[in-house]
């Protein structure tokens, strides 16, 4: 969508300003390799989350399919460190459902002769099961 693509084009200007205010070279796939690395380490330390590192590897594979899933072409250092950067990363919880909708439920099923799968409900809920 359009919506993406801009979200692509956004995450690779930055990556090629950074590379070139570095004076990296990007004309070789070693040489990408680093420099994204490079750059992955700069955003991790100014605490980026992991989204926007995988949104930029998927946007160079987007515009350069050669280093796609099908392209000959691999980006070994990124993926790795995108593998530690993923080990490193807090995980998100959900929140819990808000308890207006576990009460409409368990009322509901109340409604349906459910009560011990009400109770059971109610319970799983306070207990945050």
């Amino acid at each position: 969508s359009d919506v993406t693509q801009s979200g692509y084009l956004t995450k690779l200007s930055l990556f090629e300003q950074f590379a070139a205010d570095l004076h990296l070279p990007l004309d070789s796939g070693e040489n990408i390799d680093m420099a994204m690395v490079d750059y992955l380490d700069q955003i991790f330390l100014d605490g980026a989350d992991m989204d926007d590192a995988t949104r930029l590897y998927a946007s160079w594979c987007w515009r350069n399919p050669s280093f796609g899933r099908n392209g000959h072409i691999r980006l070994s250092r990124v993926s790795r460190a995108l593998q530690g950067w993923n080990k490193l990363s807090q995980t998100t919880t959900r929140a819990p459902m808000p308890w207006i909708f576990a009460a409409r439920i368990a009322s509901q099923m109340v409604l349906d002769g459910d009560l011990v799968g009400a109770l059971a409900l109610i319970t799983m809920f306070l207990c945050y099961l």
